[in-house]
């Protein structure tokens, strides 16, 4: 299975962060390391919630608030994310990848983006959206 990489900006409420990440689609969730939610200034819940991602690593942290969160170009308002304090072994790994290590793309964000993707290509590919 191929890497799939997104082009994404996270604005908060103190400023924003452009970058390429990692999109994991055995993540329902978009993930975000502490650093840049405290950077961009993020809402947040007081929720807390636990992940583990395809690879088998465990993620626990806040549900926190973006103002926007673009994929894209996609732009999603007040989209949620868990932000959590990654590991220098995740960090590592992003970074080998060739992809932002503070920021993992889930499933449903990029659904909600319209987007679906594609492995083969390494990148999203636009779905076109309709009603029943």
């Amino acid at each position: 299975m191929g890497v799939v990489k997104a082009r994404v900006v996270l604005s908060g409420f103190k400023g924003s962060r452009e970058c390429t990440a990692l999109v994991e689609t055995g993540a329902a969730m978009t993930v975000v390391d502490r650093e840049v939610a405290e950077e961009v200034g993020v809402l947040r819940t007081g929720r807390r919630r636990a992940l583990i991602s395809a690879g088998g690593h465990k993620l626990e942290g806040e549900v926190v608030v973006f103002r926007e969160l673009s994929v894209e170009g996609e732009v999603l308002d007040y989209e949620k994310a868990l932000e959590v304090e990654l590991s220098g072994e995740v960090k590592e790994v992003l970074r080998g990848l060739g992809v932002d290590e503070h920021v993992i793309v889930g499933l449903a964000t990029v659904e909600l983006s319209g987007f679906i993707p594609d492995t083969a290509a390494g990148k999203l590919r636009k779905v076109e959206a309709f009603l029943l």
